[in-house]
């Protein structure tokens, strides 16, 4: 409930705004329709663009491994490629200094690799929405495959293995 407040109030920084949606779509609490609408309000041309870029780094965590989240989670990648792409023709040009502050702090092959994934659009493993759940995990748990890193947690932890 907070985390909603903060990410639905215009007072509150941009970057604890669009942090606080992130959280809230991390956790299912709102869906990627509800944070799409948070980052469209958020992104609007009426923004300032201080503003706009705050929230954007808050919402996909900025310099400090944002671009590797946008790499590994198709779901925001889709959700900034659908905001993006919606930005019409003659607001496009306020908008690219914004693009320009929060994609310049990421690393040169993960600015090349989020290129790659949004020419590759999103039925060939680009942006967008993917089967439930989330991406690059099963929909339910795998035993045999959880196990196998048992061997290796006894040895960092020191403990033994239970017959």
């Amino acid at each position: 409930m907070v985390l909603r407040r903060l990410a639905e109030r215009d007072r509150i920084p941009g970057v604890l705004r669009g942090r606080a949606a992130r959280l809230l779509l991390d956790e299912g609490r709102i869906g990627e329709g509800d944070a799409a609408t948070l980052m469209s309000r958020a992104l609007s041309p009426g923004t300032p663009p201080a503003d706009a870029a705050a929230w954007i780094d808050g919402f996909v965590g900025g310099a400090s491994g944002g671009g590797l989240l946008l790499v590994h989670d198709e779901r925001l990648l889709g959700l900034v490629d659908a905001w993006l792409t919606s930005v019409p023709d003659q607001a496009f040009g306020d908008v690219l200094p914004l693009l320009r502050r929060t994609f310049s702090a990421y690393e040169p092959g993960v600015r090349r690799t989020l290129g790659e994934l949004v020419a590759r659009g999103p039925r060939s493993g680009g942006p967008g929405p993917s089967d439930p759940g989330t991406p690059g995990f099963a929909p339910g748990a795998d035993p045999a495959r959880a196990d196998g890193v048992l061997p290796l947690l006894h040895l960092i932890l020191g403990t033994e293995a239970l017959a």
